[in-house]
């Protein structure tokens, strides 16, 4: 299985991948580090899943969904990954395309269940 990982952060984005390891040891993880690095990517790329941050330079969670749902089309289920934990913010993060929302710091029970949803019983994306 293929997951993007959009973080901007060095260390969120080491230890999003570790804890995605656990689960998923076998999992192949392209990592970028800003909306717009992630939109180049998804030109040339598949993916099974994509984590996206929401508060990022260049181009943020929320314009990089706009991007993937309505310039590329893809239906990727993309997941919500962000600090912002506020009342209202996940719905914010669904209302805007988003499958769905993990707040940080992280619960690896809350993270299993995400990628289990996603990436159980599905098909290998395509190079």
């Amino acid at each position: 299985m293929k997951i993007l990982l959009v973080e901007d952060e060095e260390f969120n984005l080491m230890v999003i991948e570790e804890m995605i390891g656990i689960f998923y040891p076998d999992a192949n993880i392209t990592t970028a580090t800003n909306g717009q690095i992630a939109y180049e990517i998804l030109q040339t790329k598949s993916f099974n899943l994509i984590l996206s941050d929401i508060n990022m330079p260049i181009l943020d969670g929320y314009e990089l969904i706009k991007k993937i749902r309505e310039d590329l089309r893809l239906q990727t289920p993309t997941v919500a990954v962000t600090a912002f934990a506020i009342q209202g913010d996940k719905e914010k993060t669904l209302l805007a395309g988003f499958d769905g929302y993990i707040s940080k710091p992280i619960d690896m029970g809350e993270l299993e269940v995400v990628l289990d949803k996603y990436l159980t019983n599905k098909n290998s994306a395509e190079s």
